[in-house]
C-alpha cells in the first residue's frame, strides 16, 4: 500500500510523531511517500521522492495527513481531484476532520487489513463571472466567505436561489458552507452544525446590519448567485478554506453549487458525528 504523508511541519512534536508513522507503516510494508522538501527531516524514513506533490498524489493509494483541522482540510481538497482518500492524524486542538489521535496510532493496523469506512464529504464548486466570462474558479470543503477588506465599510449583497428569490443583505459578509464546514467559521459566527450526512448548503450571515440576521440551509442542489456591491472606499475578499484569497472586482457575480468532486475520508473509528461533536466541544 503506497501512503502519502503531508505532515505539516510548523506543528510542536511534528517531526517525531512523523517519525512514529512511519516505523508503524513500515512494520505493514507500506510504501510511504513524501514530497522533496520534507527530505532533509525525514531522509531516513520515505521511500519515495518527488518535487511534484501531484506526481505523488498520482502514485499513492491514500494520503495521511499530519497536524490541525486545517492541515486535513488542505491536502483533503487536493487529494478529491485525484480521487484519493485521506486519514487525518490530529496534532491540532480540536481536530473535527482527524480521524485518530496519535495516542491511538496502533490501530492503523486497520489500514492493511481494510477495516475502515470511506465518508464521502460534498464540496463547494465557486465561480467568478464578470462581464459574462468566466474570471476564477475553484472548490471548497470547508466554505467559501464573501466579506468586507480592510476597509471599515459594511458591504451590500444580493443573493440570488435558483435565479428566483432575491434576499438583501448589509453585513460585514456572508458564510456559504458545506456541513463539514459548518462546525468552523459559520459556527463562530453563530451558524447551525450540521450533520455531514445531511447534503445541504448553509448560509451564514457575519455582523448583518438588518433583520436577515438567521442562517438559511439550502438543499445540496441548489444554485446560489451573489452579487456584492464593489466601490472605491469598499473592498470585498472571497476567501475559500480560510486559505485562498481573491479581491472582487465591481461587477462580478459569484456563483456557488455543489462541486461533482466529493473528499473522501478513511473511517477506522466508528463514531457518530454526534459523539464526536460532543467529545471535541467538551459538551
Amino acid at each position: 500500500m503506497k501512503l502519502l504523508i503531508t505532515p505539516n511541519n510548523d506543528k510542536h512534536g511534528i517531526e517525531e510523531n512523523t517519525i512514529r508513522l512511519c516505523k508503524k507503516l513500515h512494520e505493514f510494508d507500506g510504501v510511504i511517500l513524501m514530497t522533496s522538501s520534507d527530505r532533509a527531516v525525514y531522509k531516513d524514513y520515505c521511500d519515495e521522492w518527488d518535487d511534484d506533490c501531484n506526481v505523488m498524489m498520482h502514485k499513492c493509494d491514500a494520503v495521511i495527513a499530519i497536524g490541525g483541522d486545517g492541515t486535513i482540510l488542505r491536502s483533503a481538497s487536493h487529494a478529491a481531484v485525484f480521487g484519493k482518500p485521506v486519514l487525518g492524524l490530529n496534532l491540532g486542538r480540536l481536530g473535527f476532520m482527524a480521524g485518530l489521535e496519535f495516542s491511538e496510532l496502533d490501530l492503523i493496523s486497520r489500514l492493511f487489513t481494510r477495516e475502515y469506512k470511506i465518508q464521502e464529504r460534498m464540496m463547494l464548486d465557486i465561480r467568478v463571472n464578470r462581464n459574462g466570462k468566466c474570471e476564477y474558479r475553484n472548490i471548497a470543503l470547508n466554505d467559501a466567505v464573501i466579506a468586507r477588506g480592510t476597509t471599515s465599510h459594511i458591504v451590500d449583497l444580493q443573493v440570488r436561489h435558483n435565479n428566483d428569490a432575491c434576499l438583501e443583505y448589509r453585513a460585514d459578509g456572508l458564510i456559504f458552507c458545506t456541513p463539514t464546514g459548518s462546525t468552523a467559521y459559520s459556527f463562530s459566527a453563530g451558524g447551525p452544525v450540521v450533520d455531514p450526512s445531511v447534503k445541504s448548503i448553509i448560509l451564514t450571515p457575519v455582523c448583518p446590519h438588518s433583520m436577515l440576521d438567521r442562517s438559511i440551509i439550502f438543499s445540496s442542489d441548489s444554485y446560489l448567485e451573489i452579487e456584492p456591491k464593489v466601490t472605491r472606499e469598499n473592498e470585498v475578499l472571497l476567501t475559500l478554506d480560510g486559505d485562498s484569497m481573491r479581491k472582487i472586482e465591481s461587477g462580478s457575480v459569484i456563483e456557488i453549487k455543489r462541486s461533482n468532486m466529493d473528499a473522501k475520508f478513511i473511517i477506522i473509528k466508528q463514531n457518530s458525528f454526534s459523539r464526536t461533536f460532543t467529545g471535541k466541544m467538551h459538551c
